[in-house]
């Protein structure tokens, strides 16, 4: 599946400096600004989608000085405005995704609750919803405790792929795992338990997931990802990732990095240990030569840039 690294080496690093090695021009790209959501921040957005005769961005929306996040739904003109859509349900969620499988969108998002009185301790699962549109999305699925990056992708022959992310024990601080399932009825804890890992991708101390995949043809998803590491000054640095994933032969090639937090437009940081980081949302293909990749950057903006095509 990979390689495997000592953990003396940063294979982030390593990646880091082939990203830069490519001496990419700077990209066109823009923030993204939202109306009807007061002094909240917005950020940790989706890539925008259809529904209806909408173009729709779900996006995480909190306080500056708190992590208590709902999940709104806002129409987007298509480059940077983007205004409530009133009438649209609110979810107490985080990081939220959107995918569509068998005609049916399927939406999630990180649950985050306090684990003791204190409030200090939290702990989280991702939750999954589908529905006909964003008016009609019901649960139907609650991840393991301690999960995030639960995505499923529906694939041509009808089956499901579901990338989980274990953390702990199994995993250590994220490692991306797959299974197959017959259809997302299929879908369930043991079956998430029975993922097979994709080991050697980061170094034992640094970690990665999924945040959105793509069906390319028959046989390959175009995997998007974030992978990220502390620094020496114990500061978080995310990074967008990709590579193709074969679902037939279950092999995969080597991650790269896509994008960093300095090809985006400099702004504000929800804390000072958060300003190297992007957290991509997912791309949009249509009406531009080049995809765009819409990302939170810094944990408190939202922006896109384009970019060269991810899963050459």
């Amino acid at each position: 599946m990979g390689a495997s690294w000592p953990a003396a080496v940063s294979a982030v690093e390593a990646l880091q400096q082939q990203f830069h090695a490519l001496k990419l021009p700077t990209p066109t790209g823009e923030k993204i600004h939202f109306s009807g959501i007061g002094d909240d921040d917005v950020y940790n957005l989706t890539a925008p989608f259809r529904c209806g005769d909408l173009l729709v961005i779900a996006g995480r929306v909190e306080p500056r000085n708190s992590e208590l996040s709902q999940v709104k739904f806002f129409e987007f003109d298509g480059i940077r405005q983007c205004k409530l859509l009133p009438d649209a349900p609110v979810f107490a969620l985080q990081d939220p995704f959107i995918t569509l499988i068998g005609g049916e969108f399927i939406f999630g998002g990180v649950s985050v609750e306090p684990a003791d009185d204190t409030g200090e301790i939290l702990r989280w699962k991702t939750l999954l919803y589908r529905g006909a549109n964003i008016y009609s999305l019901r649960p139907f699925f609650i991840g393991p405790e301690g999960m995030k990056d639960i995505r499923p992708v529906g694939l041509p022959d009808g089956k499901v792929l579901l990338f989980t992310r274990p953390q702990g024990e199994t995993g250590g601080r994220g490692t991306i795992g797959f299974v197959l399932l017959d259809s997302l009825d299929d879908l369930t804890l043991s079956k998430v338990a029975q993922a097979t890992l994709l080991e050697g991708q980061v170094s034992p101390e640094e970690w990665c997931g999924v945040n959105a995949a793509y069906v390319l043809d028959g046989n390959n998803v175009g995997v998007l990802g974030h992978v990220a590491r502390f620094d020496a000054c114990g500061n978080r640095n995310y990074y967008a990732c990709s590579f193709v994933f074969n679902h037939q032969t279950h092999q995969c090639t080597a991650l790269k990095i896509i994008a960093e937090r300095k090809q985006f437009k400099p702004g504000c940081a929800k804390r000072a240990d958060l300003e190297d980081v992007i957290f991509p949302g997912g791309l949009y293909f249509a009406g531009q030569s080049s995809p765009r990749l819409y990302c939170g950057t810094s944990d408190c903006e939202a922006q896109w840039i384009e970019i060269n095509y991810p899963f050459k």
